[in-house]
């Protein structure tokens, strides 16, 4: 009889204990954070004033993240692409960027040949003074910002410029403005 009521106790007194806990900050799950964000990368011409158009063909995100499409626009002579989107990067985007990409450069401090998670991918079509070429973008993170990368099927690299990619016809060149996340300059192939 005794041992009926010391177990009944200590079962009584667990459960008292353990009906009153809450989890501590330490161990909550991480939230992640599913709120639609303004991703704007910014294209201009080095030197001169491209006529430029962007049309979107298909992407890749995070799975749970939120995805609202992209615009484009101009103005100032710096052309504006916005992608509206969650900001949680994966490795299955990076494998789709990867995917649609021959070769690829980031902005801000990439330092390495492909991302390892990207927040987001997508492809299309950029025109620039009429000529057009398949073009995939993405953004990623590096350093604590949200750093975008360009590269396409068919694209290469200017050989004795590190950090860019080529058109498929060489005729242009897009390298990373230094000291920036998310701009980046035209050139004209020499």
């Amino acid at each position: 009889m005794k041992d009926r009521i010391l177990i009944a106790l200590s079962v009584l007194v667990l459960f008292a204990l353990t009906a009153g806990c809450k989890k501590t900050e330490t161990t909550e799950e991480p939230t992640i954070d599913v709120s639609v964000h303004d991703n704007y990368l910014m294209l201009q011409g080095y030197l001169w004033n491209p006529t430029l158009n962007f049309t979107v063909d298909q992407y890749s995100i995070t799975s749970g993240q939120p995805w609202e499409g992209v615009t484009a626009s101009i103005q100032d002579e710096i052309f504006t692409i916005d992608a509206r989107a969650g900001r949680h990067g994966s490795s299955s985007v990076t494998g789709w960027f990867k995917s649609h990409a021959t070769i690829a450069t980031c902005c801000a401090d990439c330092g390495c040949a492909w991302p390892s998670e990207l927040n987001f991918a997508f492809t299309g079509t950029i025109t620039i003074n009429g000529d057009s070429y398949p073009v995939t973008f993405a953004q990623g993170n590096s350093f604590g910002q949200n750093n975008w990368w360009i590269g396409g099927p068919g694209w290469s690299q200017h050989s004795g410029i590190t950090y860019n990619v080529v058109t498929p016809d060489g005729k242009y060149y897009f390298e990373p403005v230094e000291n920036t996340a998310d701009q980046i300059w035209i050139r004209t192939a020499y």
